[in-house]
């Protein structure tokens, strides 16, 4: 296998017209072409889904997810390992009749979509939803997705009333994320929700140790070659660089709800693999890889712009990845600090370690305008602001991320417009471990109770419902609803804490009586960093609205929750409380009485 055949075939992945509408078949297609081995990575969905197909008691499974996130590769895995060859896989259409060894039909339908307003799509549900009761011989295995899955469920509900058990329980299961329910034998596994940060690592080694890469040895270019050397940047397997700070944005984006499936972080490693500018193809080939060699021009391969589709130009906002990493700012956000390593070169040693070092993208890039610019000489301001902002981003994946306080202005998340998100994940991680990072669930806290008071408090150790004393909706008040600790406290029978626990362990902010959830709120990392930003003293105006107003929704379901439990009465009470600032920062109560007015 050669190099440049590997090469040729990783560029269909890559951000071209076809890569928009690219399924598992003409991956195999390109595959046989260029006879390589398709980019695969280890699952163990397919032992579990061929557990339930084959089981005592089978159950039939439906895939939903993502455009892109892998249903037909499990169904054709499902199918090779069971009943075919990959030639008849290729060779059926959508839908797959066999017959198992012990004598059971198995119905595989690719894509159910297929079928969309035709007869034979309420057929396959007919059939599906008779097999999840137990009534008929027969197993399925469909890919759909959600939401043309419950109109075809709701449309045969209407028409057969043995149908509409089957479209409630199957409702909830996707509404609750529940991949199985009691007294239904069927699986449904949402492949959206794979671990983002492990599901990244699989594909990047799968690209990067790709057996095809051994023919570089023989390359008379291997030591010079910006494809060689993007793909040593991108296995390098350390807390700093391409490949970690690539996985924390794919992962703080998943959080965030913006999900990039399968196809679209293979589209982002790909070009930040191949991608060039000034080229008519914008990925490289071996060809004019040695050419950019032998011309001089390796800074038109960088990989810190790639990452962001900048090779691509005006075309980079036709692809959605592109677009999600472009929301995270970086370039365009800073900090004195770095800006002041950047321009001033001071302080000398962060200058040394994270500019000077860098041969190629670094000081040798950026250092000629840097020096015109410091003697006051006339530049191009739109070339110099793109000259930094090419600078920062390169810091962003070359900054380690700080562990004390005092150097947090280094911080590479200073360079984005989550400034906190080297600390969300670090809490994430520490929540996940079952574990809770005491000193950012106190400024959290802090955060609530600036943003429920509107008083710059510092008290973290309790959390403070208030209500507005006259609007109610108003998203700050200084009349008191319910004072309760952070953290569980012997003796108090409500608190106020932070779990790992929501579906597929997302981070939550929860109250609980005892060990019982009153309510939750998913702790996205949008929340998170609005809460550190007021704990920090400043209101994020961009996104401050609706944060504040999820954190309103929040304390009212909060308070109508303890109403129902009877643990507050917020109509028979004969003296409110009224919340006060203290000179040191503290929050207090002082009761008022309540005078009723005859008529």
């Amino acid at each position: 296998m050669s190099t440049k055949a590997l090469v040729d075939f990783l560029a269909t992945y890559g951000p071209t017209p076809a890569a928009q509408s690219m399924y598992d078949e003409h991956v195999l297609e390109g595959a046989r072409r260029f006879e390589v081995s398709p980019i695969s990575v280890n699952t163990d969905k397919v032992d579990r889904i061929l557990s339930a197909l084959m089981g005592e008691q089978p159950r039939s499974v439906i895939l939903t997810g993502t455009a892109g996130d892998g249903k037909t590769w499990h169904c054709r895995k499902v199918f090779t390992a069971l009943v075919g060859t990959e030639e008849e896989w290729r060779k059926t259409d959508c839908r797959i009749d066999k017959t198992l060894r012990d004598g059971r039909r198995l119905v595989i339908i690719k894509d159910l979509s297929q079928y969309n307003e035709k007869p034979e799509q309420d057929e396959i549900v007919r059939g599906l939803c008779r097999s999840a009761y137990g009534e008929c011989g027969t197993v399925y295995l469909v890919a759909a997705n959600d939401g043309q899955l419950l109109r075809t469920l709701r449309r045969y509900a209407e028409a057969d009333d043995s149908g509409k058990a089957a479209e409630e329980a199957i409702r909830n299961m996707l509404k609750n994320d529940a991949s199985r329910v009691p007294g239904l034998r069927l699986d449904i596994w949402n492949l959206s929700r794979q671990p983002h940060d492990e599901t990244f690592d699989k594909l990047l080694d799968a690209v990067v140790d790709h057996e095809g890469w051994g023919g570089c040895a023989s390359c008379g270019s291997a030591l010079s070659c910006p494809i060689r050397r993007n793909r040593d940047l991108l296995k390098q397997k350390s807390s700093v660089g391409l490949r970690a700070r690539m996985r924390d944005m794919i992962r703080i984006a998943a959080d965030n709800d913006m999900h990039l499936p399968i196809r679209q972080v293979l589209l982002v490693i790909v070009n930040t693999l191949l991608g060039v500018r000034g080229l008519r193809s914008k990925l490289m080939s071996c060809s004019s890889a040695a050419a950019l060699v032998s011309e001089g021009k390796l800074i038109s391969s960088n990989p810190y712009d790639n990452v962001f589709g900048l090779n691509l130009e005006a075309d980079r906002s036709t692809y959605r990845a592109f677009g999600i990493l472009a929301a995270f700012g970086v370039g365009r956000e800073t900090n004195n600090l770095i800006d002041g390593v950047l321009i001033d070169a001071e302080p000398q040693a962060a200058h040394s370690q994270f500019v000077a070092d860098d041969p190629l993208f670094g000081e040798a890039l950026f250092e000629p305008m840097r020096r015109q610019y410091r003697r006051g000489e006339a530049i191009d301001q739109d070339e110099f602001r793109h000259a930094i902002e090419q600078q920062r981003r390169r810091l962003f994946f070359r900054l380690p991320v700080p562990q004390a306080l005092s150097q947090s202005d280094l911080d590479p998340w200073r360079l984005t417009v989550f400034m906190h998100g080297g600390e969300y994940l670090m809490f994430a991680d520490s929540l996940r471990r079952g574990q809770v990072d005491a000193r950012i669930r106190n400024r959290l806290a802090i955060g609530l109770n600036r943003t429920y008071t509107g008083m710059m408090c510092d008290d973290g150790a309790s959390l403070w419902f208030a209500a507005p004393a006259a609007n109610a909706q108003s998203r700050i008040g200084q009349v008191l609803d319910i004072e309760m600790p952070v953290g569980e406290r012997r003796a108090v029978r409500v608190h106020l804490d932070f779990d790992a626990l929501g579906p597929h362990r997302t981070l939550r902010m929860i109250v609980r009586e005892g060990k019982d959830v009153v309510e939750a709120n998913a702790l996205q990392p949008l929340l998170f960093e609005y809460l550190l930003r007021v704990e920090a003293g400043s209101l994020p105006g961009s996104f401050s609205r609706q944060c504040s107003e999820e954190l309103r929704q929040f304390r009212l379901r909060v308070i109508a929750s303890l109403e129902k439990r009877g643990l507050i009465d917020s109509e028979g009470v004969e003296d409110i409380q009224i919340v006060r600032l203290s000179p040191e920062g503290r929050l207090n109560a002082d009761k008022v009485g309540v005078v009723a007015l005859e008529s």
